[in-house]
This record gives C-alpha cells, structure tokens and sequence, in this order.
C-alpha cells in the first residue's frame, strides 16, 4: 500500500468521525448514537483486507484517540480487534448474503460504542441507546457501504 492511498484511507475516517460528532450532538436527546467513523474503518478493513492488518488499525486507532482526546489507546485497541474480527472472518464473509454481512458490522459497530460508553460515559450508561445504535448502525453500513465503494472505485488506486 502506498503513502497516498493510506493518507486517502485516514482522511475519509478523519472526515466520518468529524460528521459523527456533528450528528451525534442531535441524536443523543432521541437516544440514538452513529459511530460512522469506525464502520467506515471496518469498511476499509473489509474491502482492503490484504492492505490494513493490526499494526495499521492501531496506528489509525492512536491517531484517531490523539485527535478527538479520548483516552489513550482505546479506539486503538477497539480498531485493532475489530481488525482482527474482520480478517479471521474475512472467506467466511465471501458466502455470506449481505444482509448477514450488515448484521455482523451493526453487531460491531454496537460493541464499539457499547465499549467507549462504558469507558467514556459511565455515569450515563443507556441500555436503550445500545439497542437502537443497533438498527441505526446497520442502516447506516449500508449508506457507508454504497458510497465508500464508489469512493473506493473512483480515487483508490
């Protein structure tokens, strides 16, 4: 993988995690929570599976904490085990229908923020918003899905 298309990769979950912390501020008072920026993480890590191994996803993991300052070495962590999922899963994922591939990212995708409320939001820990993240992130992997393989299509080389 070259220089160019990595910086392509960091900026499109640099530019997802920016719009979900300007959706996220609406959303919270219907208890709903996006994590856009991971599922288009998975998205690359799915799609580029012989490109983005553990050692990158932390890499972008560490960056990803660095910028929005949450606590050091937790979207490290979630990133590089995400990874891992993604890629043990990765021939398995080629007979399954993709209703049961969107079901296995909003299923992550809960985890991942079931795992940041825990540690970044215990005080306010909601059940019903891990819930409803569930249906709210499957939809919202079939919109990152369509549009990031026409991005994919269009500018990765």
């Amino acid at each position: 993988m070259t220089l160019n298309n990595l910086f392509k990769i960091f900026v499109t979950i640099i530019f997802a995690n920016y719009l979900d912390s300007r959706i996220n501020i609406f959303m919270i008072d219907y208890y709903l929570s996006f994590s856009l920026g991971f599922l288009v993480f998975c998205f690359w890590v799915f799609s580029l599976p012989n490109n983005i191994y553990a050692l990158t996803s932390f890499i972008i993991g560490l960056s990803i904490d660095l910028i929005l300052g949450s606590p050091f070495g937790l979207n490290a962590l979630l990133f590089t085990i995400s990874s891992f999922l993604i890629h043990s899963y990765r021939y398995s994922f080629r007979i399954f229908s993709f209703l049961q591939i969107t079901i296995f990212f909003a299923l992550l995708s809960t985890f991942y923020l079931g795992f940041i409320n825990i540690f970044m939001n215990t005080a306010n820990f909601s059940y019903l918003l891990i819930f409803l993240s569930f249906f709210l992130n499957g939809l919202a992997w079939i919109l990152i899905y369509i549009l990031m393989n026409k991005f994919k299509k269009r500018f990765y080389r």
